[in-house]
C-alpha cells in the first residue's frame, strides 16, 4: 500500500522500472540520509513530505565556504555540517521531510526552469497529456512553483534555444509518453485520481527528471500563459464526471 504523498508517490514510481529510470535520489531527511546525499551530489533539497506550492523547501549545498542552506531567498552559510544540519532541523520543527538530490536545471536567462506536465482523463476515460507550461524561478528562489513567485513561459519559447522546432516536437512527444506512464502507474494505485500535475526537471543532457508529481494539480497556472487553448482544454476535461465502468488503464 501507498500513501498519497511525496515519499508514497516515490516508492510507488520505483517499483516501475522504466519511470525508475527518471526518478532522482530522495529519502526521509534524517542526519544520516543528508550527510551522505550531500557528500555524494553537494547539493541537495529539502522538503517536507506533505505540502504545496513549494512552501517550506530548503536548498543546502556545500561549497568552498562551507555549507549553505538557502530558504526563498535567504540564505545562511555555516562552517560545519552540523551547524547547518541544526538549522533545518530548527525551521522544519515537527514536519516530516524528504531530502532529494539537486538535479542542476536547464537555465532561461540565468534562472532555473522545470516543467509542468498536466494530463487528465478524456471523455473516453483515457489519460492525455492536456498542458505543458515551464516555470521559470525568480532569481535567487529555490524553488519555480507559480504561486511561490515561478514565471510560466510556453515550451517552445524555453527550448528553442536548445534545439530545432523538430527536435521540440520529437521532445515534447517524449515528455507526453513519461506523462501518460506516469498518470496509467497511478491509476491503479489512486484510482479516484482524474488529474495529475508531473513536475519535471531537465538536467544539461536533456534528460527529463521526475521531481514530484501532484494528485490536486493547480489549473491556472495555464491561464498566465498568452495562449489559453490548454487552459480551456483543461477546465472542460475536469468538468467530466467519472463514469461508473470499470477505469481503463
Amino acid at each position: 500500500m501507498y500513501w498519497n504523498n511525496k515519499l508514497g508517490k516515490h516508492q510507488a514510481m520505483l517499483n516501475e522500472k522504466e519511470l525508475a529510470r527518471h526518478l532522482p535520489h530522495t529519502a526521509p531527511a534524517d542526519h544520516k540520509n543528508v550527510r551522505g546525499m550531500l557528500g555524494r551530489y553537494r547539493t541537495v533539497y529539502l522538503k517536507p513530505n506533505l505540502g504545496t506550492g513549494g512552501y517550506g523547501i530548503y536548498r543546502l549545498s556545500h561549497t568552498h565556504e562551507g555549507y549553505c542552506l538557502q530558504g526563498g531567498t535567504q540564505s545562511r552559510t555555516f562552517k560545519t555540517f552540523e551547524g547547518a544540519f541544526a538549522a533545518f532541523e530548527k525551521g522544519k520543527g515537527r514536519r516530516f521531510y524528504l531530502v532529494q538530490k539537486g538535479i542542476p536545471l536547464l537555465r532561461y536567462h540565468g534562472n532555473p526552469f522545470d516543467l509542468r506536465v498536466m494530463v487528465q482523463r478524456n471523455p473516453q476515460n483515457k489519460w492525455e497529456v492536456t498542458g505543458i507550461v515551464g516555470r521559470v524561478a525568480q532569481p535567487n528562489k529555490v524553488v519555480t512553483n507559480y504561486h511561490n513567485g515561478g514565471q510560466p513561459k510556453p515550451i517552445e519559447e524555453l527550448l528553442a534555444p536548445l534545439m530545432s522546432k523538430a527536435e521540440i516536437s520529437s521532445y515534447i512527444d517524449r515528455l507526453n509518453q513519461l506523462g501518460i506512464r506516469v498518470s496509467r502507474h497511478f491509476g491503479g494505485i489512486f484510482p479516484s485520481f482524474r488529474a495529475y500535475g508531473v513536475d519535471i526537471g531537465m538536467d544539461k543532457d536533456l534528460k527529463p527528471w521526475i521531481i514530484e508529481v501532484n494528485s490536486r494539480p493547480d489549473k491556472y497556472i495555464f491561464n498566465a500563459l498568452q495562449d489559453k487553448r490548454m487552459f480551456r482544454k483543461i477546465i472542460r476535461y475536469g468538468r467530466i464526471a467519472p463514469k461508473k465502468q470499470p477505469i481503463k488503464k
